[in-house]
């Protein structure tokens, strides 16, 4: 006999019927996004592949999707420079690329001008920039921290360049300039800008992937480390004050009416300082992989892989569903073995959660306990057994309910999928080294190590 517990939970820490709402979605021609930024009313998505997208938010609410526009014919399309961040100030915006950093002239958003690359950063490696005044501050890995004099927008000039091992992201504050080297986060007095004085540095024990300042607080964004708050009442030597574990990978961050947006990969999170600590007050699983962040008053905007979603905060009158995760992916199962996998569902809203209907799609998948109405900040954890029978086992679990944006919510379930499941050796292959080694790589000669493959597309 198997005795079956359905677990129900009353989270009294995220019953603040506060959190995101969808309220608009965009599906782009570029993907492969990387950076997102606001200036005034209009919303930049900097994409590797198939160019950049520009929109008007001036109903903050609303995507109005105004060009595609790429770096290297200044028209729609693909092919091109690939575009990495971006950063805007007054009528212009600054693009890194895979061939150099780019200015072009955004004061008729619905058709950019490119006035081209800055002269000497075409062999650069790029990442993040940031704009104070007219200063241009942007990372180049190995090559350090790039200065211009942007006084002509137009026509950025060079100053100087402060020495890294590996700068990835910067933000400027008053006369200093702080950016992340690795897990060090490094401070420079920018007071003579012919020669930037390094004075600190601090460690914060993960990759620094973005940083953020705002009224006199400065945030770190760490990956799988979450999120640092920093005191900024001596700016050479920022106190810590606390770190907030996000659910999966803190990636990008941008900050609005005192509070802190988190592209953390899965989900979007909102965190606020109370005095004491660094708390979450919303969360939005996205179902898409949210790799950047912008916010226009209480609007947040989701950069996606290859999405742009935009999500109200604020006060939730009725119900709002929200799931840990999108994805079931169970480990190799043998045929006629079962696994299970549990899935957390909450009702982050203010009313009660009425399920119309939830189930799977495919019949290996069956549901332990099924989804039950929830009130506002129950959870329930769900249980879902795959029977494994066949190969390449894949469908979905469908939740229906009252939530008025979200009434469907999709989560799929894999099993035994084609390729390479966990738990299962992993195929033997072989490739040319493109980079940094000559000959072949053959995954077989390095047995006992661990290895970590990225697949990212060529062109």
């Amino acid at each position: 006999m198997k005795i079956i517990i359905t677990l129900f939970f009353s989270i009294t820490s995220l019953t603040f019927s506060l959190n995101l709402t969808l309220v608009d979605y965009h599906d782009p021609i570029a993907n492969h996004i990387l950076d997102a930024e606001v200036i005034n009313d209009i919303l930049i998505i900097s994409a590797m592949v198939q160019g950049i997208e520009f929109y008007d938010i001036s109903i903050p609410s609303n995507l109005n999707h105004l060009t595609n526009f790429n770096l290297s014919s200044g028209g729609g399309g693909g092919g091109g420079s690939k575009a990495k961040c971006v950063k805007a100030s007054g009528n212009y915006a600054y693009f890194t690329s895979s061939n150099g950093i780019y200015t072009i002239n955004i004061s008729n958003p619905s058709n950019p001008q490119n006035l081209g690359q800055i002269s000497g950063t075409n062999s650069l490696e790029l990442e993040d920039l940031d704009i104070l005044n007219n200063l241009l501050a942007v990372c180049a890995h190995s090559d350090g921290v790039l200065l211009y004099d942007i006084s002509n927008p137009s026509s950025p000039n060079y100053i100087s360049t402060i020495d890294s091992e590996n700068a990835w992201t910067v933000a400027m504050h008053n006369n200093f300039l702080y950016w992340g080297d690795n897990s060090q986060l490094r401070i420079a007095d920018i007071t003579q800008l012919n020669s930037p004085n390094e004075i600190n540095s601090l460690e914060t024990g993960n990759a620094i992937k973005d940083i953020s300042i705002d009224n006199d607080f400065l945030y770190i964004a760490l990956g799988t480390g979450g999120i640092n708050i920093y005191n900024l009442d001596d700016p050479s030597d920022p106190e810590f004050l606390d770190n907030y574990n996000t659910s999966t990978l803190a990636n990008k961050i941008a900050n609005f009416n005192d509070k802190l947006a988190v592209a953390d990969w899965d989900d979007v999170e909102i965190l606020e300082w109370d005095g004491n600590e660094l708390i979450q007050i919303g969360y939005k699983n996205t179902g898409n992989r949210t790799m950047s962040i912008a916010a226009k008053d209480n609007f947040i905007y989701s950069a996606e892989w290859a999405s742009v979603q935009a999500f109200e905060y604020g006060a939730i009158e009725g119900p709002d569903i929200d799931l840990n995760t999108w994805e079931l992916n169970y480990p190799y199962v043998e045929n006629g073995n079962t696994y299970s996998l549990f899935l957390e569902i909450i009702n982050n809203g203010s009313s009660e959660l009425i399920i119309s209907d939830n189930y799977t799609t495919n019949s290996e998948f069956v549901i332990v306990n099924p989804l039950s109405n929830l009130l506002s900040g129950e959870l329930q954890i769900i249980e879902i057994i795959y029977n494994s029978s066949s190969s390449n086992a894949s469908g979905s679990y469908r939740i229906f309910s009252n939530d008025v944006d979200e009434p469907q919510i999709i989560c799929e379930t894999n099993g035994n999928i084609d390729g390479a499941n966990i738990g299962e050796p992993a195929p033997d292959f072989e490739l040319s080294y493109v980079a940094n080694g000559n000959g072949n790589f053959i995954l077989s000669d390095n047995l006992g190590k661990i290895i970590v493959l990225a697949f990212f597309a060529p062109n």
